[in-house]
């Protein structure tokens, strides 16, 4: 009965012209797992679309794109969207694919507690990016605000190197790609930290005309999610192909952090969006001034996102956002 359902909205989705949904994205790494298996299971054909996943080399880039019309959704830094909602553009989060950080602090092995950092230097990407905010939330939480330096270094590229350069002590940072000695001194995703690292955007003129797209995009990264988890060979095929990296380690580093940190429903969550809005030195505001959760409650309530994980290898440790580690 399930396999005939299935294959009678498979061919429902084929017997009608497919509806073009443009998503930019900016991450090479576990943010976009979920969409580029759901690309080659052919989860968005099954929900009507004919889906354009375009890589785009930053955030604000996407965000910039989306303000101007040259995208449907962007797959974005959560700090990206709520700066330019803040400053006004039109735009509304409809996921939060990560509400918990899977960085981890990197450092040289001499450094074998935190209290070694006093009077060292770490680097991030750029100050107000994620890993600037995470270093700040790290060192805030560990006594340490204002007794180490945050140098700002450009991308991860320069920040391996000014690490293998010994010009910073470490950094926070998800994956170090770099041919030195290191230390991981501290995992992120084991401490009570929320913060919400990616998010699908849209505009709110979309949202309003064609909500049901977006909907069937929820639905097929959903499906593509719990295929990460099910089919791991398949899922490593994928992430080789749009990562272009060929070292099994890498790829197992993605893999690993894929299913341990992406939320089996992306809500986007009050607590999680805080510690971004606070960073930016701005009061509390409302969740709906950034993001609509009636797609992904709605599912919520219909059962969807559990009947995913039903006959998966994860049967009965499914958990609400919320729960989930």
């Amino acid at each position: 009965m399930l396999l005939f359902a299935f294959l009678s909205l498979v061919a429902t989705a084929q017997g009608t012209e497919l509806e073009k949904f443009t998503l930019g994205q900016s991450s090479v790494g576990p943010g976009g797992t979920g969409f580029w298996m759901a690309k080659e299971i052919g989860s968005f054909e099954k929900y009507g679309l004919q889906t354009d996943l375009v890589f785009i080399s930053s955030g604000p880039v996407v965000v910039q794109a989306l303000i101007g019309g040259d995208l449907h959704g962007g797959l974005a830094a959560t700090n990206s969207v709520i700066t330019a909602v803040l400053a006004g553009a039109p735009l509304v989060a409809v996921m939060s694919l990560q509400n918990r950080p899977y960085h981890r602090l990197w450092v040289h092995p001499e450094i074998t507690r935190l209290e070694d950092l006093r009077g060292k230097t770490l680097g991030v990407t750029r100050f107000g990016s994620v890993t600037d905010n995470l270093t700040k939330i790290l060192l805030r939480k560990n006594g340490l605000e204002g007794t180490v330096a945050v140098r700002q270094l450009g991308g991860t590229t320069e920040v391996s190197a000014a690490f293998k350069q010994r010009q910073i002590a470490g950094a926070v940072i998800s994956i170090l790609r770099v041919d030195a000695p290191m230390r991981m001194l501290v995992d992120l995703a084991e401490m009570d930290i929320r913060y919400s690292n990616v998010v699908v955007a849209v505009s709110r003129d979309f949202y309003r005309r064609s909500s049901a797209q977006i909907e069937a995009v929820v639905r097929a990264y959903s499906e593509g999610l719990a295929a990460i988890h099910n089919q791991k060979d398949r899922a490593f095929r994928v992430i080789a192909k749009h990562t272009r990296l060929t070292d099994r380690k890498f790829i197992d580093e993605i893999y690993n952090d894929a299913t341990k940190s992406l939320d089996r429903v992306p809500r986007v969550e009050p607590e999680a969006i805080a510690p971004i809005v606070e960073s930016m030195g701005k009061g509390p505001i409302a969740i709906e001034t950034i993001a609509d959760n009636s797609i992904v409650d709605r599912l919520v309530h219909e059962g969807f996102f559990e009947k995913l994980y039903k006959s998966s290898e994860a049967q009965g440790t499914y958990k609400h956002t919320k729960d989930v580690k």
